[in-house]
């Protein structure tokens, strides 16, 4: 018995499911009708089909609301971001201390920048942005 006559031999003994298949080919086309052939085609056993999940098994990954009042909020932005997470960030109860406002913006896009991240404004009248870690990106 050679190396290979065992596996040549399991791959012989894997079940085979015929499938038919339809195959139209120019004079079937004319005439309106159609041939079936049957292949055959490998079955995956369950347990493998049940571990091939798991092994590919996404990342669970949120999309997080954070209203921003002051600068301690913007931890709960990085550490999400950290995470993997999406963040929405809601900068308009900031609106009417525009000077804070506006350092707080330059904070949450450095602080994205700084971890690989882009943001993304998404509402036209109100101060929101969307901010996503570095394995996602926008389309421009």
């Amino acid at each position: 018995m050679g190396l290979f006559d065992g596996i040549l031999k399991k791959e012989k003994d894997k079940p085979k499911r015929t499938v038919p298949v339809k195959e139209v080919s120019s004079s079937a086309k004319k005439k309106e009708g159609s041939s079936q052939v049957h292949r055959e085609v490998d079955v995956i056993p369950l347990e493998e089909d049940v571990l091939a999940r798991e092994i590919v098994k996404p990342q669970v990954r949120y999309v997080k609301k954070v209203v921003v009042t002051s600068y301690s909020d913007l931890e709960k932005i990085s550490e999400e971001l950290q995470n993997g997470n999406l963040v929405l960030v809601d900068l308009s109860p900031l609106e009417v201390k525009p000077d804070i406002l506006e350092k707080v913006a330059e904070q949450v896009k450095g602080m994205t920048t700084a971890l690989g991240g882009q943001l993304a404004k998404i509402c036209k009248n109100e101060i929101r942005l969307l901010l996503v870690p570095e394995d996602i990106r926008f389309v421009k």
